[in-house]
């Protein structure tokens, strides 16, 4: 396939060609490319001599589809701005691309860079990134159209319109002083919160009074959510985004191989790569991501390449608000019918403990759509769908597990339980010393991790229904993600720091789900839901 040169790319078909060769983006904002824009990114791109540097082991020169991309989304003009891009899909360069040409088309145009690593490596990536192409494309000093300074602390690219790139350690120091139009911080998965909130604080008073302002943070994903730059910039409200990632909700048996294999028949990290790493044939080959799969520890490999954030003191909820809100039926639950399951959770320490039952019904349209539907000749078509419901919740476990067998009794329905819990495994105990005694299903940490990915998929399929019960909300507000194994599986935990938190109901849920296609029909029953 032939590429464009940089000429050809100041052409707007040719442009957008050649900026759709690759992966659809898990998320991206208004992309926006014009004359101008374009200019100054091939600009950019000449002054970084993309057009004479060999990307892989090929001939292949100049800028990358997704470098098209992360300009035309920086260009969309929002104040703040995150770039979660995974390692070798040149994300640096391209911003780098694009602040060059803006210096040298636009007059007083003031950026400030830092890298949220060490100081020294700000300067290191300036020289190595920056300096050392701008001095091959202008080895005469006194004809270049800029001066350099490469000053230890002192960084910076002056242009004789006015404009200024300064380098800056990572600390809201540099920034304090100055106003900005452009303010980046690249590996900004690395900023603690301290750093995170010191830049934060720093820059963005720095832009108040320069119109079209922009704060941009670019990285990989980092092993922590809630206080991190890039994750709380990448989810804020109003961002401008470009992330290309796997789901956060992806069945961690999908990840545990590069290939399917007896030992691991769902497992397509090969098939992942493909689908979302927008590097590969441009800057990299599927044999050396697969090189660093097989030597790097997975949880840093499922960062670095597929864009998946660790859980590390998270107290950042694993469900989505709106998607819960939005699987919330009004008024009483039905009764479920023939086939559905019946799951316990407790609190390690016995502070909670829950009762769930999942099972599947078909929803009918509501009347003004059935209306709708009659005017037209059509009868409404039934929607499948998932519904959960707590049975049982209290505080403590005085009296839980006589609860529980009244109901599995009553239903003719098994026991699904973690078999790891101890809490839970002292209930049991008393559930097998019954007569008769109920049929008890354990669920092994497999079944845990995949109950949780479950739960998160039904969400966003729009499938799970639930009904107004407030310690089953309650508990998928507070949720966060707890990683289980070491292949990017994971389970719903507590807050870090809230280690009473009571997250039971959403547990049982997640289990009865887990275990909903495997449960045998049973005689149809009505259920009292607590």
């Amino acid at each position: 396939m032939t590429e464009p040169t940089l000429t050809d790319l100041l052409d707007e078909a040719n442009w957008l060609e050649f900026r759709a060769r690759i992966p659809a983006p898990a998320q991206v904002t208004d992309l926006v490319t014009t004359d101008q824009t374009r200019a100054e990114f091939v600009t950019g791109c000449r002054l970084l001599r993309l057009d004479k540097r060999k990307r892989i082991d090929s001939d292949q020169m100049g800028p990358t589809p997704i470098q098209l991309m992360i300009a035309d989304m920086l260009n969309g003009g929002r104040f703040m701005n995150a770039v979660l891009e995974p390692r070798r899909t040149t994300k640096t360069t391209s911003i780098e691309a694009v602040i060059l040409g803006r210096c040298t088309h636009r007059e007083d145009y003031q950026v400030g860079w830092t890298l949220a690593t060490l100081g020294s490596k700000a300067s290191e990536r300036f020289r190595k990134d920056i300096v050392v192409h701008l001095e091959r494309a202008y080895p005469d000093r006194s004809s270049r159209p800029f001066k350099v300074n490469v000053g230890k602390g002192t960084e910076h690219i002056a242009w004789p319109n006015g404009s200024f790139l300064n380098v800056y350690a990572p600390s809201g120091d540099g920034f304090r002083s100055g106003g900005f139009d452009f303010a980046w911080v690249d590996e900004g998965g690395e900023a603690d919160p301290d750093l995170s909130e010191d830049l934060t604080i720093a820059v963005l008073p720095t832009m108040d009074t320069k119109p079209g302002a922009q704060f941009v943070v670019s990285g990989t994903a980092a092993k922590y959510r809630g206080g991190n730059l890039l994750w709380d910039t990448l989810y804020g409200e109003g961002a401008g985004v470009i992330q290309h990632a796997i789901p956060d909700n992806t069945d961690p048996e999908e990840l545990e191989a590069w290939e399917p294999d007896a030992d691991h028949p769902k497992a397509r990290v090969r098939k992942l790569i493909e689908m979302h790493h927008p590097g590969v044939g441009f800057t990299s080959t599927l044999e050396n991501v697969k090189r660093n799969f097989d030597k790097f520890p997975r949880e840093k490999f499922l960062a670095e390449y597929l864009g998946v954030f660790g859980s590390e003191g998270s107290n950042i909820g694993l469900i989505a608000p709106g998607q819960w809100e939005r699987s919330t039926v009004g008024g009483e639950p039905p009764a479920p019918p023939k086939r559905f399951t019946l799951a316990i959770a407790i609190h390690p320490d016995g502070l909670w403990a829950s009762c769930a039952a999942a099972w599947r019904y078909d929803e009918t349209p509501d009347d003004l759509v059935a209306a709708a539907l009659a005017l037209d000749g059509m009868a409404p078509a039934a929607i499948p769908r998932v519904g959960v419901g707590l049975l049982w919740h209290q505080n403590g476990v005085q009296g839980f597990a006589n609860r529980v067998l009244a109901f599995a009794r009553k239903h003719k329905t098994p026991i699904i339980y973690d078999q790891l819990s101890q809490s839970v495994g002292v209930e049991v105990e008393t559930l097998s010393r019954a007569i008769p005694r109920p049929t008890l299903t354990p669920a092994t940490t497999s079944d845990v991790r995949r109950g949780a990915t479950k739960t998160l998929k039904l969400l966003d399929d729009d499938t799970l229904r639930h009904w107004r019960t407030p310690a089953l909300d309650r508990a998928a507000e507070i949720a966060v993600k707890r990683p289980i194994g070491t292949a990017g599986g994971f389970g719903f935990g507590r807050p870090k720091g809230d280690y009473a938190a009571d997250i039971t109901p959403i547990e049982a849920v997640s289990l009865a789900l887990q275990f909903l296609d495997d449960t045998q029909d049973q005689a149809k029953v009505d259920v009292v839901f607590g």
